[in-house]
Protein backbone atom coordinates (compact mmCIF):
# COMPACT_ATOMS: atom_id res chain seq x y z
CA UNK A 1 0.00 0.00 0.00
CA UNK A 2 2.81 2.31 0.85
CA UNK A 3 4.28 1.77 -2.29
CA UNK A 4 1.66 1.92 -4.29
CA UNK A 5 0.91 5.67 -2.38
CA UNK A 6 5.27 6.40 -3.26
CA UNK A 7 4.31 5.45 -7.18
CA UNK A 8 1.15 7.50 -7.37
CA UNK A 9 2.67 10.59 -5.63
CA UNK A 10 5.99 10.30 -7.91
CA UNK A 11 4.05 10.38 -11.24
CA UNK A 12 1.78 13.11 -9.71
CA UNK A 13 4.85 15.08 -9.59
CA UNK A 14 6.93 14.40 -12.17
CA UNK A 15 3.21 15.57 -14.28
CA UNK A 16 2.75 18.77 -12.29
CA UNK A 17 6.99 19.48 -13.24
CA UNK A 18 6.32 19.16 -16.66
CA UNK A 19 2.64 21.59 -16.82
CA UNK A 20 5.16 24.19 -15.74
CA UNK A 21 7.19 25.16 -18.62
CA UNK A 22 7.98 28.53 -19.59
CA UNK A 23 6.03 29.97 -21.91
CA UNK A 24 8.34 31.61 -23.74
CA UNK A 25 12.06 30.32 -25.09
CA UNK A 26 14.41 32.61 -25.11
CA UNK A 27 16.83 30.63 -27.65
CA UNK A 28 17.49 33.72 -30.04
CA UNK A 29 16.78 37.33 -29.24
CA UNK A 30 13.29 38.41 -29.37
CA UNK A 31 11.94 41.69 -29.94
CA UNK A 32 8.32 42.60 -28.46
CA UNK A 33 7.02 45.75 -29.86
CA UNK A 34 3.88 47.43 -28.45
CA UNK A 35 0.87 45.76 -30.56
CA UNK A 36 -1.61 48.99 -30.64
CA UNK A 37 0.34 51.90 -31.51
CA UNK A 38 -0.48 55.36 -29.37
CA UNK A 39 -3.07 57.76 -31.50
CA UNK A 40 -0.58 60.56 -30.71
CA UNK A 41 3.39 60.63 -31.37
CA UNK A 42 5.67 63.03 -32.66
CA UNK A 43 9.45 62.55 -34.24
CA UNK A 44 10.91 63.92 -30.84
CA UNK A 45 8.50 61.53 -28.56
CA UNK A 46 7.65 58.00 -29.91
CA UNK A 47 6.03 56.68 -26.76
CA UNK A 48 6.12 53.01 -27.94
CA UNK A 49 7.00 50.02 -26.30
CA UNK A 50 9.83 47.53 -26.95
CA UNK A 51 11.63 45.24 -25.01
CA UNK A 52 14.13 42.83 -26.77
CA UNK A 53 15.00 39.51 -25.20
CA UNK A 54 18.08 37.91 -25.22
CA UNK A 55 19.71 34.70 -24.71
CA UNK A 56 21.43 34.43 -20.91
CA UNK A 57 19.19 36.64 -19.42
CA UNK A 58 19.81 39.86 -20.57
CA UNK A 59 17.01 42.23 -21.81
CA UNK A 60 16.76 45.99 -22.86
CA UNK A 61 13.30 47.67 -22.22
CA UNK A 62 12.18 50.93 -23.31
CA UNK A 63 8.80 51.40 -21.95
CA UNK A 64 7.06 54.48 -23.70
CA UNK A 65 9.94 57.49 -24.52
CA UNK A 66 13.58 57.27 -25.98
CA UNK A 67 15.29 55.89 -23.03
CA UNK A 68 16.39 51.86 -23.30
CA UNK A 69 17.01 50.54 -19.94
CA UNK A 70 19.52 47.77 -19.54
CA UNK A 71 18.66 44.88 -17.05
CA UNK A 72 17.73 40.94 -16.33
CA UNK A 73 15.04 38.60 -17.66
CA UNK A 74 13.39 35.84 -15.75
CA UNK A 75 10.40 33.76 -17.34
CA UNK A 76 8.52 31.25 -14.47
CA UNK A 77 5.73 29.74 -16.66
CA UNK A 78 3.64 32.96 -17.77
CA UNK A 79 5.10 35.12 -16.14
CA UNK A 80 8.05 37.32 -17.64
CA UNK A 81 10.06 39.87 -15.47
CA UNK A 82 12.48 42.44 -16.11
CA UNK A 83 14.39 43.58 -13.75
CA UNK A 84 16.52 46.95 -14.58
CA UNK A 85 18.45 49.55 -12.16
CA UNK A 86 15.63 51.73 -11.86
CA UNK A 87 12.50 49.74 -11.86
CA UNK A 88 10.97 46.18 -12.14
CA UNK A 89 8.51 45.61 -15.14
CA UNK A 90 6.56 42.02 -14.96
CA UNK A 91 4.51 40.51 -18.08
CA UNK A 92 1.74 38.20 -18.61
CA UNK A 93 2.84 35.95 -21.36
CA UNK A 94 -0.41 35.68 -23.34
CA UNK A 95 1.29 33.26 -26.39
CA UNK A 96 4.38 32.37 -28.06
CA UNK A 97 4.29 36.04 -29.57
CA UNK A 98 2.17 38.04 -27.07
CA UNK A 99 2.60 39.58 -23.61
CA UNK A 100 0.71 42.05 -21.44
CA UNK A 101 2.57 44.66 -19.08
CA UNK A 102 0.81 44.19 -15.74
CA UNK A 103 0.80 47.46 -14.90
CA UNK A 104 -0.35 49.43 -17.29
CA UNK A 105 -1.73 46.27 -19.92
CA UNK A 106 -0.01 47.36 -22.54
CA UNK A 107 0.55 44.56 -25.37
CA UNK A 108 3.52 43.76 -27.40
CA UNK A 109 3.34 41.47 -29.96
CA UNK A 110 6.94 39.44 -30.94
CA UNK A 111 8.69 41.02 -34.11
Amino acid sequence: MKNLFFTLLLALSVFLSACKKDKIEVDQEKVFTQKDLPQITTPDYASIWQLVLKPGGAAEIRPGGNAVYKGKHDIKGSLLKVKTDDATFEFDILNDTEIKEKKYGVILKLN
